[in-house]
């Protein structure tokens, strides 16, 4: 199979120059697991893992390859196996903190503790498709934090509403989505009644990468299925004890559309947390951002100003409280997350002073 057919362009060429007189080949990852790959090489699937130099100079957990990514490989004459040397630049990345172990606690309603770090769930795509149920998992919260996360990528966001055949006001769920979503394509359809899915066709064009996001349950490996033709994927029927889907998929992989078109198929995520700037956050609310750019006094506390925009908005109706109370909440998780970011940095940054010098 041709780069370019799996999304190869100029940008990784010249990213590759780097490497190009090492003889190493490159590929696309489509599957990782705990530190192992499936690479697409030449039209080859390998198995690899990176070299002890590569793991001795990535301290960071988004220094490793992820589903998408294009990197330089060293493949063993004769075998369906190699090691791999760099990682390209990634043109995007859809990321969030990484859900931490040890040590976490709640503490005004965030999570903290353990060691915070972002993690790469799905790198170099072209399309970010949100999926949620009109179910028990509807949340218009959550479809938020996908949003903010999304505009953080770079990359244009789709919402895809599924299980449309379980409901018979459909229009109320599309028309809450649209009050936080503004402009973003939203789409209704139903995977297993086969209603609206051909609304992919606008995005599933040869050489894109798209991917798919959203709770266990929703509906994302099932949507995945009719799109290949092929019960590949595990599926299963929703919990009836806690409304998750059981049994499905367990790690991020790269699947190949007939139209030339790769999908990305990831986990169910049980955290969303926030690990990107603020100007992700305004985008997400910008309606918000209006209004405080409204108010009478620069350092407005929204709380007993005379001449306060957003107290106006909430008395009259304008502005849910749930809507605003989306946006404090987002603005302080990434304000507290920034302070982590930036003392993760330090340490990177030190890390590689000491590693340049030997």
């Amino acid at each position: 199979m041709e780069k370019s057919k799996l999304g190869w362009n100029e940008s990784f060429e010249e990213k590759y120059m780097l490497y190009k007189d090492k003889d190493f080949l490159v590929a696309r990852v489509i599957c990782s697991e705990r530190y192992k790959y499936k690479l697409l090489c030449n039209g080859e699937i390998l198995n690899a893992e990176v070299s002890g130099r590569y793991r001795y100079k990535s301290q960071r957990h988004r220094d490793y390859p992820s589903v998408g990514d294009w990197v330089v490989v060293a493949k063993f004459i004769g075998e369906t196996s190699g090691v791999i040397h760099g990682l390209l630049e990634r043109e995007n990345a859809f990321t969030r903190k990484m859900p931490v172990s040890g040590g976490r606690k709640i503490r005004d309603g965030r999570i903290i503790g353990g060691t915070p770090e972002e993690q790469v769930l799905a790198a170099n795509v072209d399309t970010v498709f949100i999926v949620m149920s009109v179910d028990g998992n509807f949340n218009i919260s959550r479809i938020e934090r996908y949003l903010t996360l999304a505009y953080n990528c770079g990359v244009t966001p789709v919402i895809i509403l599924n299980k449309v055949d379980v409901t018979d006001n459909i229009e109320k769920y599309i028309s809450e989505v649209r009050e936080v979503a503004f402009d973003v394509p939203v789409h209704a359809v139903s995977a297993t009644s086969d209603i609206n899915m051909d609304c992919f066709n606008t995005y599933m064009l040869s050489g894109k990468t798209v991917v798919f996001f959203g709770s266990s349950g929703v509906g994302k490996s099932t949507i995945t299925n009719y799109l290949l033709g092929t019960e590949g994927q595990k599926t299963s029927m929703i919990s009836t004890s806690n409304g998750k889907g059981r049994h499905t998929t367990s790690t991020s992989q790269m699947l190949f559309h007939k139209t030339g078109c790769m999908i990305i198929d990831t986990p169910g995520l049980r955290e969303l947390q926030l690990w990107c700037d603020e100007s992700a956050v305004d985008k997400n609310f910008r309606d918000v951002v209006e209004l405080i750019e409204k108010c009478k006094y620069r350092d407005c506390k929204h709380d007993t100003e005379i001449g306060c925009a957003i107290k106006k908005a909430l008395e009259s109706g304008d502005l849910s409280r749930n809507r605003y109370e989306s946006y404090l909440d987002q603005y302080g998780e990434v304000n507290y997350n920034s302070k982590a970011k930036r003392m993760a940095e330090v340490q990177y940054n030190k890390f590689y002073t000491r590693l340049d010098k030997k």
